[in-house]
């Protein structure tokens, strides 16, 4: 039968095991958050390069049909 030191020991143990995993998946999300945060300023930077190339797109249209 273990004893209450054995048994305070193994939960100590399994505690801190647990709190090395909670680290690092919150290092990993914190990550992730970086990772989505840099991939939507550039989708919003292509985005308006888009629409700029759009509008340019179309003038050069619009002169073409009028000239």
């Amino acid at each position: 039968m273990l004893n209450s030191n054995t048994i305070h020991l193994e939960n100590s143990n399994r505690q801190l095991r647990i709190l090395d995993v909670i680290t690092v998946l919150m290092a990993q999300s914190t990550q992730l958050i970086d990772i989505v945060n840099k991939n939507q300023k550039e989708v919003n930077r292509l985005k308006e390069e888009l629409e700029q190339l759009k509008t340019h797109s179309d003038n050069a249209t619009d002169k073409i049909k009028h000239n």
